[in-house]
């Protein structure tokens, strides 16, 4: 065996890498919906108080009966704060799941068919990615009503062109493939093929997107709850608690602050479980943030070119010998 073969060896063999564990964007941004989710079921089963009805002193500070205070109306402000988040996550994850079904439908159609098929649905995807999602949204509300299932609707809707788009590629780059070319020579339909040898294979940014796009959706529907097309009253909403509360801000600056604060926890979970897909399934990057990796990437180098010096060194041992 000579110095190159086996340098080219050892190189092949330290830049083989395994799958990364999932790393803490990951865990982080599943962690809050976790509990979100949780929070959330337990005020929907068994609230301390009705979320409706009065249960204390109007705008009140917290205490022990009313662990975060209560609002103009005296309603708990505990219990509405976790239904609204329940609702916010409800429309994300459901608004987003539709966008990903539709979606990938056209996507894989457009991305396998192609020609004028793949030509027609890409103008088409092209048109309705130049709208704003929040006009979209605001004109499905006024045709088909307003509340939590149009929302779902409109939004999904809204992000399938996004879908289609991100599926379409791998699509493309898979159709050629020994595997598919097999499977149609077999006599296997079109639809079987796509189903089960392309879709397994192009899942990789199918995930991620739809991250990405349910935290986008819960700024949307907070921004529709605000302006009063989103969710309407008396269901609680963190938009449209604080477009309520804004007239209170002075005499109780919770009203306004734990809405916001929702908001914000609910989009960068859904933000960190992207990254942190993203990580996990492409195993050749560094994760989005980590206090090791540079530790890592020293001693693996380390490693690689200890191995070489080691391979160098026997090799010369081995010519000598035969000398």
């Amino acid at each position: 065996m000579t110095v190159t073969r086996e340098l080219a060896m050892v190189k092949a063999v330290g830049s083989r890498r395994r799958r990364a564990k999932f790393g803490p964007s990951f865990w982080s941004g599943a962690g809050i919906l976790a509990f979100i989710l949780i929070l959330a079921g337990w005020m929907s089963c068994w609230p301390p108080y009705d979320p409706y009805v009065a249960a204390g002193t109007p705008l009140s500070g917290p205490s022990g009966s009313n662990l975060l205070g209560t609002d103009n109306l005296a309603r708990d402000t505990f219990t509405r704060l976790a239904l609204a988040a329940r609702t916010s996550l409800f429309i994300s994850g459901a608004g987003a799941l539709l966008g990903a079904v539709v979606g990938t439908t056209f996507g894989l159609i457009a991305g396998y068919v192609g020609g004028w098929v793949d030509a027609v649905i890409m103008r088409i995807v092209d048109a309705m990615l130049a709208l704003p999602a929040i006009l979209v949204a605001l004109v499905v509300g006024v045709v088909i009503g307003n509340g939590p299932i149009p929302l779902i609707f409109a939004l999904g809707l809204v992000f399938a062109p996004g879908f289609a788009r991100v599926m379409r590629a791998p699509v493309i780059a898979m159709r050629e493939r020994d595997f598919v070319l097999a499977a149609k020579l077999s006599g296997v339909r079109g639809s079987r093929v796509v189903i089960e040898h392309l879709l397994p294979n192009v899942l990789t940014p199918l995930f991620v997107q739809f991250a990405s796009v349910a935290s986008q959706i819960v700024l949307i529907e907070a921004a529709l709850s605000y302006l009063g097309q989103g969710v309407q009253a008396p269901e609680p909403s963190a938009g449209r608690m604080i477009s309520e509360f804004t007239r209170f801000m002075q005499m109780q600056p919770l009203l306004i602050i734990l809405p916001s604060l929702v908001i914000i926890l609910l989009s960068a979970a859904w933000n960190l479980l992207a990254d942190g897909l993203q990580d996990w399934l492409a195993p050749r990057r560094e994760p989005a943030f980590s206090l090791t990796g540079t530790k890592r990437r020293a001693s693996r180098k380390t490693s690689v070119r200890t191995t070489e010096e080691t391979a160098i060194t026997r090799n010369t041992d081995t010519e000598e010998s035969q000398q």
